[in-house]
């Protein structure tokens, strides 16, 4: 069985920078990651990527060295070992610099925007392992992913029922989850010094990560996601055959038709596989 850990990340103000990103490996690669992190973890310590840089919660009494130490060390593990990732990100100031209503309105839809993408691009690359198997994905649990699963698990039964075992939401006492929000972290804090301090240099973990060439990521730039759902609109309103399939998903789930949903079924409904670093 393969199985996909995932978290999500953003600024500390949840306005410049969202994502949600996973890691996939078979059954041997995650055993072998949990034996090496629960060795360099101190007995029940349980790993926050934000509380380790910062010093809270758990980290509050260690030493700013070693945390950085732990961090790194850590890192590597993740590195080091066979899993691949994706992450997709979302340029939240863009959004409410281009549409403020909507995202007044519809809070969680950058969000779940990620979700179906990474869950989306994490699937088709689970088809191409070798032996074929089936694939869990466990997230962290957020009341912004609980609350989309309901539709998430209807896209994945009709879409990549043949992939996908199941969805699930963990805790952070499960090392597949802390090593997701390793991994969710830097994506975030790579793409919010991308957009808003371009002087500053790759960190370390970052770099750590992208050298194995086995993590993928999309970034999505606030005009694009106002393009994105423009075309959503207009392909609803161009197409019989899309608007009847639309009105026959909102009518299963009792769902209002607003922009929110047409972009949500759009999004369940892309496939497109988009991945690397914008070149600005």
């Amino acid at each position: 069985m393969l199985s996909v850990f995932g978290d999500e990340s953003h600024d500390a103000a949840k306005k410049r920078v969202f994502v949600v990103a996973g890691l996939l490996g078979n059954s041997e690669t995650w055993a072998e990651l949990r034996a090496k992190w629960k060795d360099r973890l101190r007995e029940g310590l349980i790993f926050h990527a934000a509380d380790c840089e910062s010093g809270h919660g758990d980290f509050k009494d260690m030493p700013e060295a070693e945390r950085l130490q732990l961090h790194l060390d850590l890192t590597e593990i993740v590195a080091n070992s066979k899993l691949m990732g994706y992450g997709h990100a979302i340029d939240l100031a863009g959004c409410h610099r281009v549409a403020p209503h909507l995202l007044k309105q519809f809070p969680d839809m950058p969000h779940y925007d990620c979700f179906v993408k990474t869950v989306g691009y994490l699937s088709d690359l689970a088809r191409m392992f070798v032996p074929r198997d089936r694939v869990e994905f466990t997230f962290d649990q957020h009341k912004e992913t609980q609350y989309n699963a309901g539709l998430l698990y209807d896209w994945l039964s009709h879409y990549k029922n043949e992939v996908v075992e199941q969805v699930s939401f963990g805790t952070r006492r499960e090392p597949g989850i802390q090593a997701a929000d390793i991994w969710a972290r830097e994506l975030m804090k790579r793409f919010d010094t991308h957009l808003f301090n371009q002087k500053a240099k790759p960190r370390p973990q970052w770099n750590t990560l992208l050298n194995t060439r086995r993590f993928r990521f999309k970034f999505i730039l606030g005009d694009q996601l106002r393009r994105d759902m423009d075309q959503a609109a207009e392909s609803y309103q161009a197409s019989d055959e899309l608007h009847d399939e639309y009105e026959r998903w909102r009518g299963q789930h009792k769902l209002v038709d607003n922009l929110s949903n047409r972009f949500r079924w759009f999004a369940m409904k892309d496939t497109t596989k988009t991945v690397g670093e914008s070149s600005k």
